[in-house]
């Protein structure tokens, strides 16, 4: 390669640069121990022969490395990718820098070889720093990489770290990126931010409203054999589908890409006897982490319900602390599911994907199943820029949990995900009622609806009459005049201390404008509870109405 006169300079210098081999096993081991001491969870990592094996080019992957007088100074590899692959993408990990080797040149020595190999290859390199490293952020962006993600919470060392995305551009590639027009909200800050730093034009138009794959349908959903679902995703190839995931970059587990046996999983979707949507991935224990890194589809009714499935399952049976997915930036549908059912943006990879020589930008998203917080660290200026707009997402995901918690079950708002009853719970405004207090007078204004936090209402015909509906925690009302404006049909009253949720019409309203797929879920929903009411009616009329048999 050309990188020999690289070499010899820093021959001269005192150390030198070359790719790794067997033979450096036990000092390699000997940087593990430097970077992480004997505390890193996965311990395959301190075992000689398992490091020969995973340095062994034969395996597929090249290891790089800066030595001393036969001690190595810092690593890095060229991670293998998952299975065929035409990304124009170094996949680098396994960064290790002995204490000292960034003040002596080694480090960065090194990382000038790789990014030249990256090059001549036409790849950009990716690059994943863990979030308290911020001698690594200065090293890296000095050399020109760029931070284009955070994801927090992402490995499990001693505790739970976060980790930064760093990229190299290659300008062979980013100009021939397909560029995007039109971008979704919770895309479009971290895409801009992400194509700015890379120095890429973006004429990006920020698209409010866009409607997603429907999150329920009559589909059925069972699990299956990698071997069975790769059957019926080549069978579904002949129609030509669109491209929505593309999650093949690399499988390894945890913070050092750890090349282990994975746990799979795949999934297959049937509509009308017809199998029209299939799910893949692979859950790593080191991390807790599912990760989704295939799907196909075709109609356009089952993607949203099948990915509703997986993290249902991830969460409720896996177990998973987040699931994770890299969908294209093109796939506004899907990106638009993955918000509804609570995934948030933490990467913007321009370029990532490559088919049939279209170069495609790729969103990573995560929807994290455990409480989120920031985790304390010394955060460049320019990685800041980027923690900061995936930390606000984040902080608003918090907001309201406890209302999104009881919003849930209620039947009026059966069918969306939590990115959707997110968005719903920040339009209640919190009353307090003392006993015998008025909600709303019969005839009065039907411009609200009230969720019971905690407490209980009478709903009631006349003021002196008896209730004939009693109210207590996690119960609507109110909704029917809310949506039609109708005058109220009934008194509702306090009889103890209450804390209501209260949501204006006009500002629910303004939600459905911009997320009709949601209005007409709820529509819907209010529709089937009216319908249930009136058959209700109508049986308890035909009782009365029935004569009584004469003895």
């Amino acid at each position: 390669m050309s990188t020999n006169l690289n070499c010899e300079q820093k021959i001269c210098m005192g150390y030198s640069i070359r790719a790794a081999t067997v033979a450096d096993a036990p000092q390699w081991l000997n940087l593990v121990l430097a970077a992480f001491g004997d505390a890193f969870p996965a311990k395959e990592l301190y075992d000689v022969n398992w490091i020969g094996h995973m340095l062994d080019p034969a395996n597929g992957e090249e290891t790089w490395v800066a030595e001393s007088a036969g001690r190595l100074l810092a690593g890095i590899s060229f991670l293998k990718p998952w299975g065929p692959n035409g990304n124009p993408v170094a996949n680098l990990g396994r960064n290790l820098i002995r204490p000292g080797s960034v003040a002596d040149g080694s480090a960065e020595a090194l990382l000038r070889a790789v990014n030249e190999v990256a090059t001549q290859r036409g790849q950009m390199a990716i690059v994943r720093i863990a979030a308290a490293d911020n001698a690594q952020q200065i090293l890296f962006e000095n050399l020109g990489y760029v931070c284009v993600g955070f994801q927090p919470l992402k490995h499990m060392l001693q505790q739970r770290v976060g980790i930064l995305f760093y990229v190299l551009g290659a300008n062979s590639v980013l100009v021939t990126r397909n560029p995007l027009s039109e971008s979704l909200p919770q895309v479009s800050e971290l895409g801009m931010a992400a194509l700015a730093s890379l120095h890429i034009p973006s004429h990006m138009v920020v698209r409010d409203g866009a409607c997603g794959y429907p999150l329920q349908s009559d589909l059925k959903v069972c699990d299956t054999t990698l071997t069975e679902y790769e059957s019926w995703r080549a069978q579904a190839e002949g129609a030509n589908p669109p491209m929505e995931v593309s999650g093949r970059f690399n499988c390894g587990f945890g913070l050092m890409r750890l090349a282990v046996e994975r746990q799979p999983w795949a999934f297959l979707g049937q509509r009308q006897e017809r199998i029209t949507a299939g799910m893949s991935g692979y859950f790593d224990p080191h991390d807790r982490c599912a990760r989704i890194t295939e799907a196909f589809c075709s109609d356009d009714d089952s993607m949203g319900a099948l990915l509703a499935h997986v993290v249902k399952v991830m969460q409720q049976q896996i177990n998973a602390v987040y699931t994770e997915v890299d969908i294209l930036a093109s796939a506004p549908r899907l990106l638009k599911s993955a918000e509804q059912l609570g995934f948030v943006p933490v990467a913007y990879l321009p370029a990532f994907c490559c088919r049939k020589e279209h170069y495609s930008d790729v969103v990573k998203m995560v929807k994290l199943n455990v409480a989120y917080s920031l985790e304390n660290g010394e955060f460049t200026a320019h990685a800041k820029s980027i923690v900061e707009i995936i930390d606000r997402n984040f902080e608003d995901q918090k907001l309201g949990l406890a209302i999104i918690s009881l919003l849930r079950p209620l039947s009026i708002f059966a069918g969306l995900g939590d990115g959707e009853l997110r968005k719903i719970a920040r339009l209640f405004v919190q009353k307090l009622y003392r006993p015998g207090d008025q909600v709303f007078a019969k005839g009065g204004n039907g411009d609200e609806a009230y969720v019971v936090l905690r407490g209980k209402i009478n709903i009631q015909l006349e003021e002196s009459a008896p209730p004939i509906a009693q109210l207590g925690d996690g119960k609507i009302f109110g909704e029917l005049a809310f949506l039609d404006g109708a005058p109220r049909a009934a008194f509702a009253v306090a009889t103890q201390p209450s804390i209501l949720l209260v949501m204006k019409r006009d500002a629910f309203a303004e939600l459905v404008r911009h997320e009709p797929t949601l209005g007409m879920v709820v529509m819907r929903n209010l529709a089937l509870d009216l319908a249930a009411k009136l058959r209700s009616v109508n049986e308890a009329m035909l009782n009365v109405r029935k004569p009584v048999a004469k003895s």
